[in-house]
């Protein structure tokens, strides 16, 4: 039996979600796959002792998406999410989102985002992404950037980093990155 890139899609992302309803005996995985003319689909959950994760991706020749995320806690008491998704139409563009948080066990804590968005008619793009932490004896850390691009020529990028200064970075194809300082 054949299926359309939309069956094949559909059923990706069902599958997805119903592995990771199920909830499965430690060190378990399930997956599922199917192949069409045009694409190929899967899904797959899994758990294990420390945690578990559970995702989907749909490919075509033109177009494709996938979606996962992931839940650990370590036996000294830390802890690991995450969670991302993404997709692409050829000639159109793509994106994809992500992020995470975490907890060590003497209580350093950390959590994360990014994103990039990619305009395949025009060639351009914009990725931002971010990064707070505090260590356990309560020192931050961190980073926020935002870069755009534009296919074949170059980047310009910021940078604001905590207790580390601020800085812009330009970049054009062909030549060597320059670095400035922000920071006052």
């Amino acid at each position: 039996m054949r299926l359309s890139t939309t069956q094949i899609m559909t059923r990706s992302l069902a599958s997805m979600l119903l592995l990771s309803a199920v909830s499965l005996p430690s060190a378990q995985a399930r997956r599922v796959f199917a192949r069409g003319d045009n694409a190929v689909g899967g899904a797959y959950a899994s758990q294990g002792q420390y945690g578990s994760r559970a995702g989907a991706r749909f490919l075509g020749r033109n177009q494709g998406a996938g979606a996962s995320t992931g839940s650990w806690a370590g036996p000294q008491g830390g802890t690991f999410n995450r969670a991302g998704g993404g997709a692409y139409e050829r000639g159109v563009g793509a994106f994809h989102k992500g992020s995470f948080n975490a907890t060590g066990p003497e209580g350093a804590t950390a959590s994360g985002k990014s994103s990039n968005i990619y305009n395949a008619q025009t060639g351009t793009g914009t990725r931002t992404s971010s990064v707070d932490a505090t260590s356990s004896s309560g020192k931050q850390y961190g980073y926020t950037g935002d870069t755009n691009y534009t296919k074949g020529q170059g980047f310009k990028s910021t940078i604001d980093t905590v207790n580390k200064g601020d800085y812009d970075v330009n970049y054009t194809q062909g030549s060597k990155p320059v670095v400035t300082s922000t920071s006052q």
